[in-house]
């Protein structure tokens, strides 16, 4: 059962991708195990919105970011997120 979880999870990173939605990079498949991109820099995790010290305007930016993915999510790739919420999502400036 997680292995079947872990294949799907990477055929849907591999289609957010081709789709151009921000998200980590799939690099490995073995078994059970996937293994992905580190979202943050010098060993730190990017905080999640929730945890993010952003301003207002910043905020409605992510807001307005956040509903173009979504969009793109459903019509390019034929997927809804399951679980979409500000625990869910990392803030990280490239």
């Amino acid at each position: 059962m997680v292995k079947t979880w872990a294949e799907k999870e990477m055929r849907n990173l591999m289609r957010l991708m081709a789709a151009g939605i921000r998200c980590p990079t799939p690099h490995l498949l073995k078994l059970h195990v996937l293994v992905m991109d580190f979202i943050g820099k010098t060993g730190w995790a990017a905080p999640r919105l929730k945890d993010a010290a952003l301003s207002l305007d910043r905020l409605r930016e992510c807001y307005r970011e956040l509903i173009i993915a979504m969009r793109t999510l459903y019509q390019k790739c034929k997927l809804v997120h399951g679980d979409l919420s500000e625990y869910n999502i990392l803030y990280f400036e490239v």
